[in-house]
């Protein structure tokens, strides 16, 4: 009897909590549609929103075309509420101005793919993209069920509409050619004494381009009775031990294995442990363009390799790599710690 009285009380709190949550989420949306007319009605009393509820105002109408499902776009952006608090830019100045600024974030312009199950977009912005061509600035006010619902993000509360201006640089339908186009780009600045088709037709055939190397001097250890050759061939299933540096086109540091390096560029991250890494040759616990870039070189020896996309994190990317994006590496190659004919080095 007891335990019967405990379930139907049970029961009736449980839909008190029910009735008192939809009651919450039902007034925090009210309140931000009365916010959002508001704001509306000052600034732009004579836009009116679509069947979705979303707001565009095109500020400046590109003389592009509008993008299409399968298309990247290329787009900075800065998001901010309605009293004008800026949470997120792909502008550095911007976020230094707002107190966002943070080292370790990269600033710039935003590459994705355009109704990609794989890399969506907010549905704000998914919608707004339809009503603008390339060239356009733009700026969308998108009502909190377009964009992070009751859901916090940042500094943004649940039910939070927010405005989202847009600079829409380039629609993308090829992105391998483009990023050939900015590794081209890569090498006439920054090696013009390389010939940029010869660099494309060796990471056309190889994946890897090996763009600066140097064989380090290792001093002899004295117990061996005879030296051995401490430059030696990498080879399939050898275990390199290295030091890593990697970095996007424009210099940008998004990774290291040198606690000295993150420290300096702010992305040292206190649970990461930094030390050298083995990296099996053709193994999978790193990124195949490892492999492929050791294999060209020698142990104890340094070195600064360009990856392709498709041997790093291709097509979609892997948290702060966007898609399509080459990849730089300086790298530090010391001595085998294992080779394939199970000798130890």
């Amino acid at each position: 009897m007891i335990k019967k009285s405990v379930l139907i009380f049970s029961a009736i709190l449980s839909i008190f909590s029910f009735f008192s949550c939809e009651q919450e989420v039902n007034e925090g949306y009210s309140d931000e549609l009365l916010r959002l007319q508001a704001y509306m009605k000052l600034h732009y009393p004579n836009v009116e929103p679509t069947e979705s509820g979303l707001y565009y105002i095109i500020l400046e109408q590109g003389d592009g075309s509008t993008p299409q499902e399968g298309d990247f776009l290329l787009f900075d952006y800065t998001g901010q509420d309605l009293n004008d608090d800026v949470y997120e830019t792909t502008n550095d100045s911007i976020a230094d101005l707002y107190d966002i600024f943070s080292k370790s974030n990269h600033y710039a312009p935003k590459f994705i793919g355009y109704k990609s199950d794989r890399t969506p977009l907010l549905k704000g912005l998914d919608e707004g993209f339809a009503y603008i061509k390339e060239g356009s600035l733009a700026r969308f006010v998108i009502p909190s069920p377009l964009a992070y619902g009751s859901k916090t993000y940042k500094s943004l509360n649940p039910y939070t509409t927010i405005i989202i201006d847009i600079d829409f640089h380039k629609i993308v339908s090829d992105p391998e050619a483009y990023e050939i186009e900015q590794i081209s780009d890569y090498i006439a600045l920054n090696y013009p004494d390389l010939d940029p088709d010869q660099v494309i037709n060796s990471l056309s055939e190889d994946g890897v381009y090996i763009l600066e190397e140097t064989l380090n001097e290792v001093e002899a250890d004295e117990e061996e009775e005879e030296a051995t050759d401490p430059h030696q061939t990498i080879e399939e299933d050898d275990v390199i031990s290295v030091d890593y540096t990697g970095k996007f086109l424009d210099h940008w540091i998004f990774d290291t294995s040198i606690k000295a390096v993150a420290e300096e560029n702010g992305t040292y991250q206190s649970n990461k442990t930094y030390e050298p890494i083995n990296v099996t040759i053709g193994g999978t616990d790193y990124i195949e363009g490892f492999s492929l870039a050791l294999k060209k070189l020698k142990t104890n020896s340094s070195a600064k390799v360009i990856i392709l996309s498709e041997f790093a994190y291709g097509p979609y990317g892997s948290d702060n790599i966007q898609p399509y994006t080459p990849l730089i590496f300086e790298l530090e190659v010391f001595a085998k710690t294992s080779s394939n004919n199970a000798e130890t080095k």
